[in-house]
């Protein structure tokens, strides 16, 4: 066998790169469980029309409800770690999105309104009627589609750097060759598991930018877990997909008459915050937009108290309405 495989140096290299694969596959293997060691669920799970769905409730039992969406690539420890502390006495519901975190995502191709109607389901299952949702940038477009196709769930939006025009910038190649044949596991089951502890760090860095980033921020909010193959598939799908789903529901934002806050900085680096909040604050009905000189594109982190008073501005502002909010259609 020996001196067949000396005679065929192409078989020889052959064999020699498929061991190379497997061993680079174990390790990859072996990184996921370490990080999923490292960042076990910290909250509970429910099953909404069969998808399991891991979220965290904090805050008094009873109360407005404030339904927390998190942004791409991210859980829902991201944003607790940022604004728990000042929501301490809020009733809160803090969501892993479909398919990121700890929460499934359902077969087939997705998109904000599939996720949109699971929220909505969520909320049915949790016995949660309305809720002041805050969407932390593409958390920002999913929080705008579950008020345009279940408005009678939202009775109000605080939207935090969120990413919400079309053309927000060609996605990186690598989302949608996470799909690709061949190239596609290589990349979310060797190549992600392997590489991207080193870039966590970089990019997060990149999203605070020009504030500075929090001490352990990256293990604080578990983003490792977006290494996982199902999570990393995820949300590749999403930011391959951005353009077009953002296209499809920007002419609709006019038509929403829910209180909103939009909370953005213009040294925001990671998108054009003009763009995704001013411009469409502008258009909407009963939007303001607030601006906080010099903050990132992460500023819930070194601005919670904003978050807050926002979200009790929203309150006030509809109560003062005397009605509930609503798409005008």
């Amino acid at each position: 066998m020996s001196e067949l495989i000396a005679s065929q140096p192409g078989l020889a290299a052959g064999m020699a790169g498929l061991v190379l694969l497997a061993v680079l596959a174990l390790a990859a293997w072996i990184n996921v469980r370490r990080i999923e060691k490292s960042h076990p669920p910290g909250g509970e799970f429910v099953t909404v029309d069969g998808v399991r769905l891991h979220y965290r409730a904090t805050g008094p039992g009873n109360g407005p409800v404030t339904l927390v969406l998190h942004g791409a690539a991210s859980n829902l420890e991201e944003p607790h770690r940022a604004m728990g502390e000042a929501f301490a006495g809020e009733r809160v519901i803090w969501l892993d999105r479909p398919g990121l975190g700890w929460s499934q995502r359902p077969r087939g191709p997705w998109s904000p309104q599939r996720e949109a109607d699971l929220i909505a389901a969520f909320l049915d299952t949790l016995d949660i009627g309305t809720a002041t949702v805050i969407g932390h940038s593409w958390g920002g477009a999913i929080a705008m589609r579950l008020a345009i196709d279940h408005p009678e769930r939202v009775d109000g939006l605080v939207l935090l750097a969120p990413a919400l025009s079309a053309w927000i910038g060609r996605a990186a190649w690598f989302n949608a060759a996470s799909y690709w044949p061949v190239l596609g596991p290589l990349i979310t089951r060797i190549i992600v598991p392997l590489a991207g502890p080193s870039q966590a760090r970089s990019g997060a860095v990149a999203a605070f930018h020009p504030e500075p980033m929090p001490p352990d921020y990256v293990s604080d909010t578990a983003l490792g877990l977006l290494l996982r193959p199902a999570n990393w598939r995820a949300n590749a799908w999403d930011m391959a997909q951005v353009n077009m789903h953002l296209e499809k529901q920007e002419a609709l934002y006019e038509t929403l008459d829910h209180p909103t806050v939009v909370i953005a900085g213009k040294s925001d680096t990671v998108l054009w915050s003009h763009r995704h909040g001013g411009h469409v604050a502008k258009r909407m009905r009963c939007a303001e937009m607030r601006w906080i000189s010099g903050a990132g594109h992460n500023l819930h982190h070194h601005h919670p108290s904003a978050v807050l008073q926002a979200v009790h501005d929203v309150r006030d502002q509809l109560r003062e309405t005397g009605a509930k909010a609503g798409a005008a259609g």
